[in-house]
């Protein structure tokens, strides 16, 4: 169980990082986000499990465009990205937000990761159609 413990937060970093399109050999490059923190423990059971599911189906290089509209909202997402958003579903675009509020960085802008993330899901669907 120790093991488990250790490498579901593991796998979450790394598809966290694969979601922003981050180069996993700059993991220790200060000039990123999530550089030097520590994987907050699971709001519940199984939520890491849900995380790595919903990566699977978000495109890298949208996870990267949607993060930057987050924390920058002159930015945009593109038509492909607001697809594969709306194909993400509503439950995982939640899901991913919030994992990224419970970084400790992160954590006080947890109002903004979560209001902003619904926008930009809404705006996807109304594109989609």
């Amino acid at each position: 169980m120790a093991r488990l413990t250790y490498v579901i937060p593991t796998m979450v970093a790394f598809f966290l990082c694969s979601a922003m399109a981050v180069d996993l050999r700059n993991l220790n490059d200060r000039t990123v986000p999530w550089y030097a923190q520590v994987i907050p423990p699971e709001p519940f059971r199984g939520f890491y499990g849900k995380i790595i599911q919903c990566m699977w189906k978000l495109d890298p290089i949208c996870g990267k465009q949607v993060y930057a509209r987050i924390f920058n909202p002159s930015t945009s997402v593109d038509d492909y990205c607001c697809r594969n958003i709306a194909t993400v579903g509503v439950t995982c675009n939640r899901y991913l937000g919030w994992a990224l509020s419970l970084f400790e960085k992160f954590k006080r802008y947890a109002g903004l990761i979560d209001r902003r993330s619904k926008i930009i899901f809404i705006d996807c669907i109304k594109r989609k159609l």
